[in-house]
């Protein structure tokens, strides 16, 4: 079967940018966290910290008890997504992007003579030259080529950090044999669980597996059928979605770690949702808001959330008089406020939506249009609602693993 797609992952990219960033930080432990409180956790973590076991989800304090040595940087999201950038365009001048999956991940589809090994070998080697001239010696990547999106993936993720490995023929099952059924992306720990209930311990046997068997693991014919053709190797198109949510959510810093710093925050989150639900141009039936609070010193947490349907609507006046209606239900004795959030769901395009007769809703539709382009012209929340008062410049845009961050002035 032939080579049709090239998949390109950087290497430990924020703590790669730190160290790209300051030289001082080359080769030594590397931890990336979102604020400088001891109770947050590390969000990336350099080779040099992950040879200590440190790894995305470590606590800060267990990180120091792994690497005394190793060195907390807070997150600079605005230098990853210029980093970003910069990758996109070393990827591009060699051969064109055809999704970007993540900030730090880009698949290409190969076409013609570049689906022969050989080709697709020299590809990857002239994308990685081009990221180390455009971004530095410390952006590294890991590049796989297979006969699927997927299992380009899978390619890339055998030999890190700077590998560059081709699954085809006749060693695609060979090589793929040898992983652990997690290697698989949307095979985890869960799903593990549930192959070996049938009778599914190796690759070999998951690639094996008959349709019948998939789809009884996965509940569903589409999906056995997917996963049945894609582990051999066909190009199998991904199915349309529909966008299902926007939100947003912030770990608190320790100087708003109150009910007053809580809700503060809260509000931001809900003006950004709100601004990013018209600049898509959706509208949402329904607002959940959310709450972390820490019970000890060692990061023991009990976790609130309560959600309300709204009408139809797509303005910042009434999805935060929805929040505050909902955060006045939060419980009162679980302790200090450590993270919030909220969610918009039921969303529509705005094609699909109708929009209220009411003229009080319509005005404050109009209001929020008129915020979003006094903040795009004159600056990130120049114009916002009084619930948010001093919290202009909390919760910063933070990493979005799934997505490029959005550094719009009408968001953020």
């Amino acid at each position: 079967m032939p080579l049709r797609h090239l998949f390109v992952d950087m290497n430990a990219f924020f703590a790669s940018v730190e160290q790209q960033h300051d030289a001082t930080l080359r080769d030594r432990p590397v931890a990336v966290i979102p604020t400088d409180a001891p109770t947050t956790a590390c969000i990336a973590a350099s080779y040099e910290a992950k040879a200590f076991g440190v790894k995305t989800g470590t606590p800060v304090w267990a990180a120091r008890k792994l690497c005394p040595r190793i060195v907390f940087k807070v997150a600079d999201h605005r230098r990853y997504v210029t980093m970003h950038n910069r990758v996109v365009e070393a990827v591009n001048r060699v051969l064109p992007i055809d999704s970007v999956r993540s900030i730090d991940e880009v698949a290409i589809r190969l076409t013609g003579a570049e689906r022969a090994p050989a080709a697709a070998k020299r590809a990857g080697e002239a994308i990685k030259r081009a990221i180390r001239e455009l971004c530095g010696a410390c952006m590294r990547c890991s590049i796989g080529a297979g006969p699927n999106a997927l299992l380009a993936k899978v390619a890339a993720d055998m030999r890190k950090p700077d590998g560059l490995t081709i699954l085809a023929d006749p060693d695609l099952p060979v090589a793929l044999y040898r992983l652990p059924l997690t290697d698989f992306p949307g095979v985890g720990p869960r799903m593990e669980r549930r192959l070996k209930l049938y009778g599914i311990f190796t690759t070999e046997q998951f690639c094996q597996a008959p349709m019948r068997v998939l789809s009884d693991v996965w509940g569903s014919k589409v999906m056995g059928e997917r996963w049945f053709r894609v582990l051999r190797g066909e190009d199998v198109p991904d199915a349309p979605t529909r966008r299902q949510t926007v939100g947003h959510s912030h770990v608190l810093p320790p100087d708003l770690r109150t009910g007053a710093g809580a809700f503060g925050v809260l509000m931001r989150m809900v003006h950004k949702a709100a601004a990013r639900l018209r600049k898509m141009n959706y509208w949402c039936g329904a607002i959940s808001v959310g709450a972390t609070f820490l019970g000890t010193e060692r990061g023991d947490s009990d976790w609130w959330g309560d959600g309300t349907r709204v009408p139809r609507c797509r303005d910042t006046p009434a999805l935060v008089t929805a929040a505050t209606q909902l955060w006045e239900r939060r419980p009162r004795d679980h302790g200090a406020p450590f993270k919030v959030g909220t969610v918009l769901s039921d969303l529509v395009p705005a094609r699909s939506a109708t929009p209220s007769l009411f003229e009080e809703d319509r005005q404050a539709e109009e209001i929020s249009d008129a915020m979003d382009d006094v903040n795009a012209e004159f600056g990130a929340s120049v114009i916002h609602l009084g619930a948010m008062w001093g919290m202009q410049d909390a919760a910063p845009t933070r990493i979005a693993f799934t997505q490029i961050p959005d550094f719009d002035r009408r968001v953020n």
